[in-house]
């Protein structure tokens, strides 16, 4: 469940959302969406189509809900062109019979038609199910941009249950975001000379107090003590002492991380808590890391 109220607008609004949260309440004078904006970088928008030789049907997976769009592929008008010659006799060498034609036909309406769905429905990453045969075949018939999206293959028959499509989605969702935040972690570890990049919480507040932050990544567990100067706002790994910046006091703080995620976010970059393996690596370089602007 999310909340947010102002008593003095007579404002409320709440949403249940199918994605478990930590249990937190806050008061402040603008709305509180760190925890928001880590749902929307751990879930991606799926696309799921099952289709066999005959049929095909299109779903969509976000935050643990999925829709099904009947129409999505609705048959496209046949057009019949006569050939001759060379071009005739090769055509039936192509296709066998009606069968493996009217096949044909359909996997190339469903992949066109998939070239528009995926901005249409703004989908990210994208499974098929059905038949090996047929989802190898569409696969082929992709286009480039398409066919990048692919991340994996459902055992899934056409006619299965939007319950059946949403648990194997959510299952493939975790194992690649997992896979990928392992990968990210390992990039950040190693370096990049094409992406500058630091990580511990020294070295990552002080690029936060630059603004080169392009992207932090912070590890599943990871809070972090610290402190902030009482006047010109700037965050440290120490609780005490004075600013290296304007002087003043440095007073603890009890949110260190959650300061830092605002501040990144106001300087226009962006957050991703890992979890899993990713997040067990990144703990042992210091929990905290960030790809760098400069």
């Amino acid at each position: 469940m999310i909340l947010f109220c102002d008593d003095s607008e007579n404002f409320f609004w709440s949403r249940e959302i199918k994605a478990p949260v930590r249990n937190i309440a806050r008061w402040d004078n603008t709305p509180y969406l760190v925890p928001l904006l880590e749902i929307l970088d751990e879930y991606e928008r799926y696309g799921v189509v099952l289709t066999d030789k005959e049929q095909a049907r299109l779903f969509t997976v976000f935050i643990g809900e999925i829709a099904e769009h009947d129409d999505a592929f609705a048959p496209a008008p046949v057009k019949y062109i006569e050939t001759t010659g060379t071009d005739q006799w090769l055509s039936q060498r192509r296709f066998q019979n009606r069968a493996e034609m009217h096949a044909h036909w359909h996997l190339k309406h469903v992949a066109e038609m998939l070239d528009k769905l995926v901005d249409r429905h703004g989908i990210h990453r994208l499974l098929l199910g059905g038949p090996v045969e047929a989802t190898g075949m569409l696969q082929n018939l992709l286009s480039k941009r398409v066919r990048a999206r692919v991340v994996d293959q459902l055992s899934l028959p056409v006619k299965a249950s939007a319950h059946q499509v949403l648990e194997e989605t959510l299952r493939v969702e975790q194992r690649v975001e997992r896979q990928i935040e392992k990968q990210v972690v390992e990039q950040l570890i190693a370096g990049d000379a094409h992406h500058p990049s630091m990580l511990g919480l020294d070295a990552t507040l002080r690029a936060l107090a630059e603004e080169r932050i392009w992207r932090l990544f912070y590890a599943d567990g990871f809070r972090p003590k610290g402190g902030q100067c009482v006047n010109c706002g700037m965050l440290y790994a120490k609780i005490d002492g004075s600013c290296d910046y304007c002087g003043a006091a440095i007073k603890p703080v009890d949110d260190l991380l959650e300061r830092m995620v605002e501040c990144v976010l106001e300087q226009d970059g962006k957050i991703a808590e890992v979890a899993g393996d990713a997040a067990m690596r990144l703990q042992q370089a210091g929990g905290v890391g960030a790809v760098l602007r400069f």
